[in-house]
């Protein structure tokens, strides 16, 4: 934080050596808040501090983690994980005190000066409130679940108890630690969390070990289908993600280390961070690997529940888990604390006092228990939270934020390295010399600034359009080979690599034509197809191209399933057998509808080929082709039983027509729905290899 002015121009600048300006009643709710009220940790706080942070709940996670990415996936996520996150992680420790008279207490602090007060906190603290409020919740129901394991294992004649107890047992532990006013204040028990994080980390690879190979181990896939080994794999990168999360509290830790320009506070806690992640790498790798190995893809998400003997040493390590958890809980805790209590006292006035944080604490102990209560499959969603949160706040934020605070040179390591991190192409991109209003990136530009405009959106602009692009390309290659299939049942059968090679053949010379007026027939017919109606098109742009371009749902003669009548055997269950796979399924439902309704992305540039003027602005035109193209959403989307369905499949000959006849009409819809976002790709890639600064 920024405290005053340098003393004269002829003292070295450093934050202690300006003057502290803050009033009195600053000054006094500074050294109330818990992030800001104690700085005289030592390096080993910052050692065990980190190895609590970040070993917990998720190295028992890993085997099974491994068990949906494979050996070599598996390997090789671990060891680059391991090493792109310390990377980031000293990248943290040296912005703690990067800007000369600033120390970046609080991650979204460090968010808020690189990308500016308000974008900051958009940016940061939502993700960090997901993580450290979804942590803390996987830790209570975690902390249920080892307490019962462990008291079933002990007393296994005793009645069977709800797991609902055990989490209200562990909650109330909480009830009591949460009320130490900071970080050093919880020293002791985040100690005690390392030393049995390694514990029982050591106890699941060993009775593994011990146990052996199993006799029918399996080392494939689980899932007996493509699109279910797609969904495990990134499952298992978003466990691997929250294994280790452990940024998101790194910079309120570093806070609790004093600092002086002889000996700032990053040489301590650097130490601190070394010692943590050989700790993390003893604790990682042994259970990852010998847990895979021993059982295979039959290994539990937690690898504890996999092991039955010895009995008291498995009950041993629960309990051992069970401690590590309150630690862990603790961790994560304190940056929300401070939140919730700068808030009530500098945002709405409360006065600090001992009341306000024991009733503020005690409610957010009592809501991740009662989330805890209600959903104790919580866990099964770490997957989901690991790509939402954990991946983007410790991979790919600090080395944005890297990028936008320290400026390292072009092509310098640093700037290599940030960029492979990110994989990403937008922050350097040149300064473009195109209308302003022909790209969609350039008004988020504008909105929130260059740089950080192109971060926020050419990165999922891209996701979006080469996602889209690949998808399509599977499915004509797909299409084409139903179709050869219903007409030809009698041929060689043909892979389907070649179908999507014939596919993409048509793009080699469809990406040639220079921009979208010259895909307009193309377009047209995929709308044609998405309808299976006609209409006419005027060759000058004007409200249809907007009308075609901008419809890329689909809606196929599926509609005609209608005709087939209600099946027999017809259930509207949920597919799934477990409620955490019936949430997995909702989200991905989630997904599935939005990526139905995906169109945004290239709107603007669509608006770009409409004349405009002052008086006739392009906005107008633009406006009546997406309301035309909206009501054939709802026609394509909302469809109903009609006497046309019916005659279409009245003049259909053959058992197999309408399936051959709609795979066609497929293949020509996604032919269109191609050269759309290739457009804009090509586009973004043309402007951006015409620059020779970018590779010179």
């Amino acid at each position: 934080m920024v405290y005053g002015k340098p003393l004269s121009k002829g003292v070295p600048v450093f934050y202690s050596y300006w003057v502290d300006t803050r009033s009195k009643k600053e000054k006094a709710i500074d050294d109330w808040l818990p992030i800001t009220s104690s700085r005289n940790a030592k390096w080993w706080y910052s050692a065990f501090h980190n190895v609590t942070a970040m070993v917990g709940a998720g190295v028992l996670g890993l085997p099974y983690a491994m068990s949906e990415l494979g050996w070599g996936p598996g390997v090789t996520v671990l060891i680059i994980s391991w090493v792109v996150t310390l990377y980031t992680l000293w990248q943290m420790v040296e912005m703690h005190e990067m800007v000369p008279g600033k120390r970046f207490d609080r991650y979204h602090e460090l968010g808020q000066y690189a990308f500016g007060e308000k974008l900051g906190l958009y940016i940061v603290v939502p993700q960090q409130l997901v993580v450290e409020v979804g942590v803390d919740i996987v830790y209570m129901v975690t902390g249920g679940k080892s307490l019962k394991k462990f008291h079933d294992l002990v007393c296994k004649d005793c009645q069977n108890i709800k797991l609902t107890y055990f989490i209200m047992i562990f909650a109330s532990v909480h009830f009591v630690l949460s009320h130490l006013p900071n970080f050093n204040s919880i020293s002791g028990v985040s100690l005690a969390a390392a030393v049995m994080s390694l514990s029982y980390s050591t106890i699941a690879w060993a009775s593994s070990l011990h146990k052996g190979v199993q006799d029918d181990v399996e080392y494939g896939y689980k899932a007996k289908t493509t699109a279910g080994t797609v969904f495990n794999f990134f499952s298992a990168l978003g466990e691997v993600a929250f294994a280790y999360a452990g940024h998101n509290v790194v910079l309120e830790i570093q806070a609790t280390i004093p600092s002086t320009p002889e000996k700032p506070s990053k040489g301590p806690m650097w130490r601190g961070v070394i010692v943590a992640y050989i700790v993390v790498a003893l604790c990682y790798f042994p259970v990852a690997l010998i847990g895979y190995w021993i059982f295979g893809n039959k290994v539990e998400d937690n690898i504890l529940m996999s092991l039955e003997k010895p009995t008291w040493l498995i009950a041993m390590a629960n309990m051992f888990v069970v401690i590590h958890v309150i630690g862990s809980y603790q961790i994560y805790a304190m940056p929300v604390f401070d939140m919730i209590e700068t808030v009530l006292v500098k945002k709405l006035h409360f006065k600090p006092s001992t009341p306000l944080r024991f009733i503020s604490r005690t409610v957010y102990v009592a809501f991740t228990m009662f989330v805890g209560i209600t959903f104790p499959f919580f866990g099964g969603l770490l997957g989901f939270f690991g790509g939402f949160a954990f991946a983007p706040t410790t991979y790919f934020l600090p080395c944005i934020m890297w990028l936008a605070i320290y400026k390292p040179r072009k092509y310098s390591l640093s700037w290599i390295a940030n960029w492979l991190c990110r994989i990403d192409t937008g922050t350097q991109a040149p300064e473009n010399e195109i209308s302003k209003d022909e790209n969609s990136n350039i008004p988020i530009n504008h909105a929130f600034g260059e740089k950080p405009g192109l971060n926020i959106v050419v990165p999922q602009q891209l996701i979006c359009e080469v996602g889209v692009d690949i998808v399509y390309m599977v499915t004509g290659g797909k299409s084409l080979k139903k179709f050869h299939d219903l007409v030809c049942k009698d041929c060689k059968d043909i892979k389907l690599t070649y179908f999507i090679m014939i596919f993409a053949s048509i793009h080699f010379i469809l990406s040639n034509l220079p921009n979208f007026n010259s895909i307009s027939g193309v377009s047209l017919a995929a709308a044609v197809m998405s309808l299976s109606t006609q209409f006419e098109i005027h060759k000058s742009a004007n409200p249809i191209y907007s009308l075609l371009l901008f419809v890329i749902p689909y809606s196929t003669i599926a509609t005609a399933s209608i005709h087939k009548g209600v099946q027999a055997d017809v259930e509207y269950g949920y597919k799934a057998k477990t409620a955490s796979r019936t949430i997995f399924n909702f989200i991905t439902a989630l997904g599935d509808v939005e990526f139905a309704y995906a169109g945004h992305n290239v709107v603007l540039e669509i608006q770009a080929i409409i004349p405009s003027t002052p008086k006739k602005p392009s906005k107008k035109p633009m406006w009546k082709g997406v309301m035309v193209a909206y009501f054939i959403v709802v026609l394509c989307y909302f469809p109903r039983c009609s006497n046309w369905v019916l005659d279409v499949w009245k003049q259909c000959r053959g058992q197999h027509s309408h399936l051959t006849v709609a795979n066609m009409f497929v293949v020509v819809y996604v032919i269109g729905s191609y050269q759309v976002p290739s457009k804009l790709l090509s586009q973004f890639v043309s402007r951006f290899a015409s620059y020779k600064s970018v590779f010179f």
